[in-house]
């Protein structure tokens, strides 16, 4: 038996050193066979084309990388003398980027693997900015089209930074709020065009509030005319129990609307879309709502 185990001990030890010789050679041939394609590579040859990677196709135009890099037709860089972690840095400069990595797999060619920003809400503190699902703030044009979204207004007193993060309770609230109205069940039912948390924490109750600008819409068909009634609002919350109030105007809402629809009256001529006077709601009080005075849709 003694010799029958040492027989297989030997026929495996043979097998595992021929295995092993063999992918070290494997790996000495291939190592080889990369060092002369390096060594063979001509990289003294200006960079003459970006290719853009990533999960969002060409998010952003290659003129726009290019100047990032400080490439252009009248500027050649040198592939050998090109340095792809400073121009990694570069592109993560720019406030629209979120992530990015540079490569050179071939001479002349770069590749530019890279992730943008996307718009979760417009900051209304300031022109053309827009907040991404971290706070960070960011330009929308001219590097994103035009989109329907939420207004956020903050009542930032101070410049804001790019590449760095709006913090703070109204920041959070904001956001928190944001969560809630572009939820399943809240956002299907009617259309947040505002969030103001300028005065969330106030020292004074009677101006600390959360103001919400929200939309409703009727559609009333009159023979062969569709009528659009646009009905706008603005409900006026806790800092504390905004959820429970949100809560509250859902149901308020349904009453509302049946009451809406049943004064409805619609327009003469041509026109389609008739929007309602504004009313305002103020659910800061659990369970009670003080409404404006009605005014029916002419």
């Amino acid at each position: 038996m003694k010799k029958k185990s040492s027989f297989l001990r030997s026929l495996l030890w043979i097998f595992c050193s021929a295995v092993a010789i063999n992918g070290l050679a494997y790996a000495g041939i291939q190592g080889y066979l990369f060092w002369q394609k390096l060594r063979n590579t001509d990289y003294k040859i200006p960079i003459k084309a970006i290719i853009q990677t990533g999960p969002q196709k060409e998010a952003l135009k290659t003129a726009y990388l290019a100047e990032i890099l400080g490439l252009s037709d009248d500027c050649f860089v040198l592939s050998a003398n090109f340095d792809t972690k400073e121009a990694t840095r570069k592109l993560l400069d720019s406030p629209v980027i979120r992530e990015a990595e540079v490569r050179i797999k071939e001479p002349g060619i770069l590749y530019i693997d890279y992730t943008t920003r996307q718009p979760l809400a417009f900051l209304l503190d300031f022109e053309n900015v827009a907040l991404d699902g971290q706070g960070y703030p960011f330009p929308l044009a001219p590097f994103f089209s035009p989109k329907k979204l939420p207004e956020v207004y903050l009542g930032i007193e101070k410049n804001i930074e790019w590449n760095r993060p709006i913090t703070g309770p109204k920041m959070a609230l904001a956001f928190d709020l944001l969560k809630i109205l572009n939820g399943p069940i809240v956002g299907d039912l009617f259309n947040v065009k505002r969030i103001d948390v300028s005065h969330a924490f106030e020292e004074s109750y009677g101006r600390r509030e959360i103001v919400l600008f929200t939309q409703d819409e009727i559609y009333t068909t009159h023979g062969e005319k569709e009528v659009q009634f646009i009905i706008p609002r603005i409900l006026r919350l806790s800092s504390k129990h905004y959820a429970q109030g949100l809560s509250d105007y859902l149901t308020l809402r349904e009453r509302l609307l049946v009451k809406e629809k049943q004064d409805l009256q619609l327009p003469e001529g041509e026109q389609t879309q008739v929007v309602c006077p504004q009313k305002s709601i103020d659910l800061r009080i659990s369970q009670l709502a003080f409404i404006d005075e009605e005014e029916r849709c002419r």
